[in-house]
């Protein structure tokens, strides 16, 4: 596997995914705590959310890697900017 194709694959969304599969994973871990369906109600969306947008950009840049890490870069900037502000 080349670097191209691990950077166009690897990139901020699919990343940012991580998080959810972190979520339903922790959900699994920690069976017994109160609250454990919030896990997979968050943590389901947040990972799939990312992964279906990443296939809508990767079209709409006809699979360029570097406009593509433009686009989701800024994406996934602009919620953590979000996300730290609120």
């Amino acid at each position: 596997m080349t670097l191209a194709r691990l950077a166009s694959l690897l990139t901020p969304l699919v990343l940012f995914s991580g998080i959810g599969l972190l979520m339903i994973g922790y959900g699994f871990i920690t069976w017994g705590q109160e609250n454990n369906v919030l896990q997979f109600l968050f943590g389901i969306p947040l990972w799939l959310g990312p992964l279906g947008l990443h296939g809508c950009i990767r079209r709409f840049t006809r699979f360029d890697t570097g406009q593509i890490w433009l686009v989701e870069g800024l994406l996934v900037g602009l919620a953590v900017y979000g996300f730290l502000r609120s």
